[in-house]
């Protein structure tokens, strides 16, 4: 499976400067504040009104749609609360600060207890709260505090405390908190960080959308279907409420990010028997995470613009200016490596059980895969806007129409991610309503101009599958194979009128078996397809598969897309856009098949940079190869440097850059001349018509997938 995968946003840029000024880029414009009585409702556990009509897959819950039976009470207590807490930290007392609740009342932290802090978290050394929230603690163990605390000894941060004359200061800090947190509980709703200057005391809730501040309340706990060792994935019968629990083997993707799509991939599997007997023991150490890599066009940019202020535009990066798990290089970035070390303990997730949560199937294909005892699978939870009016989801819609095409995994079922109570999981009640005027609730901490409000859902998608990442192909056709299949993929889903916008490293994936998928065929084809389908003859295409193109997150459907309204936002995963979607000059440049096609090429170039070293090579990776990788790790003129190096540049060495990059040079450079045609393409085709539609994207998504198979027909690599 992938080693890295899909989310919009991911891990902010770290370079020279402080982490928390990255941070700023990451919340900026997503700031609010709401009233007091608001976000109390908003962190109370909810049930759904009985006369509040059963919500649809694109709608979300309102306060209005939602009754909290504690609200007042735990208000009352919450006023409480912040007195003696606002007290005990004027005084910097060390001493214990209970938050005291009826006994009949179903606080999820009666025992809560505060602690003045200011000492090194265990697992994040760097990181010193100035206060820490603990349940059961005792003082004289305040020096054996984690984020996630290992198999045996040690305890949890529950609410860290953080202290601040400047309120811009203080939130930049407790974002790093939160990131912590949620790194230690990936599929949580929100993170709660109380924050105290000497003028006030804020409760901040950061949460998939940004930050929402006002006073009190509790914080909420991992959502109790899923424990990060064990899942409970709805049943496909209809009026089936029995569990399905199923093991997690291995954690195939994470990213460290508080504001974003923040996707979560497991590699699961249905249990022969009881469930849980199999479950392997240890941490659940991700097979990558996504530090650095996966960053969003508007991360990009900010990143690009820090670039220019301290190492000059368009200079090379220096070692401490990137970070990139699969560049297997790490920058000084202290906080940010301390946040990539914290792994959740197997055992100590199994002590928490795993509660069955009566959730719809809301999108599944028409001939779906069926799990059986033993049957492994794939499930990605990720945080997503919809799009329109309408609030529609793409992705699972992508994954249904689509499933089981040539280049495409099989999906089992997507559905919304619920509460125990029943309420879909959201950020909804934490932001601004649709009718509310933002300019009232937008906290204004910095310069950034205000942007709407990010409201995510949490959906949960369940597929078949299909492989790991291109970087550990054995050799260089076996890679090219696989990039041939995806190629197919990506144009099965054009055909269903799906753009997928974010083709990336950790978006196509390779079988080192062929997988049987529908076979490969173009009905009633045009002349380029009858082309095309020549091609896919010559070269065995047929219904045995090794690459498939996952993911969906940032897709569009062109049966409204050419008539949305358009923010203005760039879709992708920074170090695979092409260059003219990075361009800052280019703001009106239109997301199109030729932008896919170029991701195509610098995924596989990246492959082909950060593949293992091959027998033949020396065992210390050439410093040539590491300067290489730290380009294209880089920014958008750093990568374009090395793509230079490699497309025109002089032949490589193989002592220099290693047998296999030097091995694919020349297909790399007679593919990105036939990419370079079809821009020209695209260009002649704009300026003839002077519009995008559908039928213009079509065309040019059949032409890109007869100019890459003539390459790869001509290079005589799958022979």
């Amino acid at each position: 499976m992938s080693s890295i995968y899909s989310g919009d946003h991911g891990s902010p840029p770290v370079f020279q400067q402080d982490l928390k000024e990255a941070m700023r880029y990451e919340l900026n414009g997503q700031i609010w504040e709401l009233a007091v009585e608001h976000l109390a409702q908003a962190l109370s556990a909810k049930t759904r009104k009985p006369s509040a009509l059963p919500s649809k897959p694109e709608q979300f819950d309102t306060l209005k749609t939602t009754i909290s039976p504690y609200t007042n009470l735990t208000f009352k207590s919450t006023m409480l609360f912040i007195t003696l807490l606002t007290t005990s930290l004027r005084r910097h007392l060390l001493k214990v600060i209970v938050l005291k609740l009826p006994k009949d009342h179903e606080a999820l932290h009666r025992d809560l207890e505060f602690f003045v802090g200011n000492r090194p978290m265990k697992d994040a050394k760097s990181l010193k709260p100035d206060g820490a929230g603990v349940l059961g603690f005792e003082a004289d163990e305040l020096d054996n505090l984690f984020w996630s605390p290992p198999v045996e000894g040690g305890e949890q941060m529950a609410i860290p405390v953080e202290i601040k004359g400047n309120w811009s200061e203080l939130v930049l800090q407790a974002a790093t908190y939160a990131r912590c947190m949620f790194s230690a509980s990936p599929l949580r709703q929100f993170v709660l960080i109380i924050g105290y200057n000497e003028h006030s005391l804020r409760f901040l809730v950061f949460h998939r959308g940004g930050c929402t501040s006002s006073k009190p309340l509790d914080l909420d706990k991992p959502d109790a279907w899923c424990n990060d060792a064990q899942v409970c994935l709805p049943r496909r019968k209809a009026g089936d409420s029995s569990p399905l629990t199923v093991d997690i083997d291995r954690i195939l993707h994470y990213s460290v990010c508080v504001r974003g799509r923040a996707p979560r991939v497991f590699r699961i599997r249905v249990p022969a028997s009881v469930p849980g007997e199999e479950t392997l023991a240890g941490k659940l150490v991700p097979a990558t995470s996504q530090i650095g890599v996966r960053r969003s066009a508007r991360i990009q940019v900010a990143k690009e613009k820090t670039m220019s202020q301290t190492s000059g535009t368009g200079s090379p990066l220096t070692p401490t200016q990137t970070v990139s798990g699969n560049a297997k290089t790490k920058a000084s970035g202290k906080d940010d490596d301390a946040v990539s070390s914290i792994v959740i303990s197997r055992v100590r997730a199994l002590a928490d059980r795993v509660e069955n949560v009566d959730q719809a199937i809301d999108w599944y294909p028409l001939d779906p895969l069926n799990l059986a005892a033993g049957d492994s699978a794939v499930v990605k939870f990720c945080w997503v806007p919809g799009r329109g009016p309408n609030n529609v989801f793409i992705e699972p819609l992508l994954l249904s129409d689509c499933s089981g095409l040539f280049g495409v995994p099989k999906h089992v079922y997507s559905f919304r991610a619920h509460h125990k109570a029943g309420c879909p999981t959201t950020n909804h009640l934490f932001v601004p309503a649709l009718s509310d005027k933002l300019e009232d609730f937008w906290w204004k901490l910095w310069d950034e101009t205000s942007e709407p409000p990010e409201r995510r859902s949490l959906l949960g998608h369940a597929f078949g599958f299909v492989g790991h990442s291109l970087v550990s192909a054995k050799d260089l056709p076996s890679l090219v194979l696989a990039v041939v299949h995806a190629h197919a993929g990506y144009y099965n889903m054009c055909v269903k009128n799906y753009q997928h916008r974010d083709l990336s490293i950790g978006n196509v994936l390779m079988a080192d078996e062929p997988i049987k998928t529908e076979r490969f065929d173009i009905p009633n084809p045009n002349e380029t397809q009858r082309e095309i389908l020549e091609l896919c003859r010559e070269l065995g295409i047929d219904d045995q598969c090794t690459g498939f193109v996952i993911d969906g997150d940032m897709a569009v459907t062109w049966d409204s897309y050419f008539t949305e309204e358009h923010l203005g936002t760039k879709s992708g995963t920074s170090e695979f856009m092409s260059s003219m979607l990075l361009n800052p000059l280019n703001k009106n440049h239109v997301h199109s098949p030729v932008d896919d096609y170029y991701s195509f090429y610098f995924l596989t170039q990246w492959a082909c940079a950060f593949r293992d070293l091959s027998p033949e090579d020396k065992p210390e990776e050439p410093q040539h190869l590491q300067r290489l990788r730290m380009r294209l790790a880089g920014g958008l003129d750093s990568r374009d440097a090395a793509t230079l190096a490699i497309i025109a540049g002089q032949p490589l060495q193989a002592e220099q850059y290693g047998a296999f990059l030097v091995q694919a040079q020349p297909f790399l450079q007679k593919w990105y001349r036939s990419l370079q045609l079809l821009a020209n393409e695209l260009r002649r085709h704009m300026d003839a018509s002077k519009r995008y539609d559908t039928v213009s994207f079509r065309h040019i998504a059949e032409r890109g997938l007869l100019y890459f198979l003539h390459v790869v027909d001509k290079s005589k690599l799958l022979l």
